[in-house]
């Protein structure tokens, strides 16, 4: 019998990671924030034609139940997450590309759940790159 290390069972279609070696400069983390459990119905529902898609300062605010700060565009992004408690997300910037990653702890293969996520981006990325992780 062989061990298989994935972090998860089941492969969401929203799980697309950056191929190569791309560098990210990680956004604070003042400016992004995930979307209330309450509003995700409606903001995954917003994401099902694509990976992101402007929001308004105002509908930002909405979203996340507190205003971000100030930026050039809100943007409402997918994510993915495996064990949320446990976890963190980080959003980088490479151009006009976007990655979304979720890092938790863990020690067993969880299926994966969609999120969605408001950030203060500098322009609607043009590709978006999304992602998970486990660590023991």
């Amino acid at each position: 019998m062989t061990d298989d290390c994935r972090a998860f069972t089941a492969r969401d279609s929203w799980y697309s990671p950056p191929s190569g070696t791309s560098e990210f400069t990680l956004l604070d983390k003042d400016r992004f924030a995930p979307v209330l459990d309450a509003l995700q119905p409606e903001a995954q529902a917003a994401l099902a034609d694509g990976p992101a898609t402007r929001v308004t300062a105002d509908e930002a605010a909405r979203l996340v139940g507190r205003p971000l700060p100030a930026g050039a565009e809100y943007v409402l992004l997918r994510a993915v997450v495996l064990f949320e408690g446990t976890g963190t997300f980080d959003i980088g910037v490479s151009g006009a590309a976007v990655h979304v990653h979720h890092g938790c702890l863990g020690r067993r293969p969880a299926p994966m759940g969609r999120k969605a996520l408001v950030a203060v981006l500098p322009a609607v990325p043009k590709e978006v790159f999304v992602s998970c992780s486990m660590a023991e």
